[in-house]
């Protein structure tokens, strides 16, 4: 047959293709999860079965080691989940986190607001020099005289126009702090909550999850597990403080410590007074600029 007739017969009978079901919205991990083995995003499925569906995850490169062997979705997806739940960073560390933001938020506010101002008294300032030099202008009856205003006048308008362009740009920030960051620092607080949320964007909301969280796409090997995976650098930051004690200056009842040692002296003459009966000896390692470790 012609192309054209068969066209034609199958329309004047009703045939239509097949519409395939979309199912990579019940597959969170689809595009997100590789093969160990030959670096190729895991294809998903439904296996038909005793009792109803079940659904896998499998690689389909051929010639790869994994070939046709399928991974259940719920064993896949919750070793996954491991990881996600390994990235909550400590508490205090959070606690840092969001001191340091507000810190900068409200730096940041202030500095607007005082160029805001700055800007402000500037333009006023030009505009009671125009005012002054019209004056001038008025009662002046020369005219190399007037045009030397006219010159200024020209030149205190562009220095006007320059700092109101500035002033449109320079604007405070908008919303409140709880607005804008809190969701950002809830997400950095506790990562799994968001993955194990319920609901119909439950894939959508794993897979922002792993965007977020990881750099690169999953390796999964089916003997190995998932391998080690490259953390973002939000979650990166908040793992060197995971485990310590972080605290606001030092804690109470701590001395500080000194490098200083007598040497050159005949009599080693300390002027540190002695540590009192019970007080634990001063952390004398390496200290952090954020952060004090109780020892």
């Amino acid at each position: 047959y012609d192309s054209n007739r068969l066209r034609d017969r199958l329309a004047a009978i009703g045939a239509r293709a097949v519409k395939r079901a979309n199912i990579g919205d019940h597959f969170a991990l689809r595009g997100m999860v590789v093969c160990a083995c030959c670096d190729v995003p895991l294809r998903s499925s439904f296996t038909g079965g005793n009792g109803g569906q079940y659904a896998y995850y499998l690689c389909q490169t051929k010639g790869c080691e994994a070939y046709g062997k399928s991974i259940k979705r719920d064993v896949l997806e919750d070793e996954v989940g491991e990881i996600v739940k390994t990235l909550q960073p400590a508490p205090s560390a959070m606690r840092l986190l969001a001191d340091m933001f507000r810190t900068i938020w409200d730096a940041r506010r202030h500095q607007a607001t005082e160029a805001i101002r700055r800007a402000k008294c500037q333009i006023a300032k030009i505009d009671t020099e125009i005012d002054r030099l019209l004056e001038l202008i008025m009662a002046s009856g020369n005219s190399t005289a007037i045009r030397k205003y006219e010159e200024k006048i020209s030149q205190h308008e562009r220095d006007k126009a320059l700092l109101a362009e500035k002033l449109k740009g320079q604007a405070e920030p908008h919303g409140s702090f709880e607005e804008k960051l809190e969701p950002a620092l809830a997400f950095l607080a506790n990562p799994w909550k968001l993955w194990e949320s319920t609901g119909p964007h439950r894939t959508q909301l794993r897979r922002l999850v792993l965007k977020l969280a990881l750099v690169d796409r999953l390796k999964y090997c089916q003997i190995e597990g998932p391998r080690t995976p490259e953390i973002a650098l939000p979650f990166k930051a908040l793992e060197g403080l995971k485990g310590q004690d972080v605290c606001f200056g030092a804690g109470g009842r701590t001395r500080t410590g000194t490098a200083f040692q007598p040497r050159h002296f005949k009599c080693h003459v300390s002027t540190i007074p002695p540590r009192p009966h019970g007080v634990p000896r001063a952390y004398s390692g390496p200290k952090n600029l954020f952060t004090t470790l109780r020892y």
